[in-house]
């Protein structure tokens, strides 16, 4: 998978470049994404790039960093939280 090749500010570069191009720190588009991430169920690229009207490789590389933030603090801040 690409993300894996990815270093990490490399993953952050393209998170802030995406949040950007879409607008995604806008209220209604940031509920939007706290809703598809808190909702339970795994959040799939395809579907996530359908919902934001974005390419698959870039809803890829979103929840990619996401994710990389979500290890981080499982193995790092809140070793318990698993």
């Amino acid at each position: 998978m690409l993300i894996l090749c990815m270093e990490l500010k490399e993953l952050k570069e393209n998170f802030d470049k995406i949040v950007i191009k879409y607008k995604l720190s806008e209220p209604d588009k940031a509920e939007k994404i706290s809703k598809f991430l808190t909702s339970g169920k795994k959040v799939e690229a395809v579907e996530f790039a359908a919902a934001f009207s974005m390419d698959v490789v870039e809803a890829e590389n979103f929840l990619g960093f996401i994710m990389k933030g979500i290890e981080y603090k499982e193995s790092n801040i809140d070793p318990h939280s698993k």
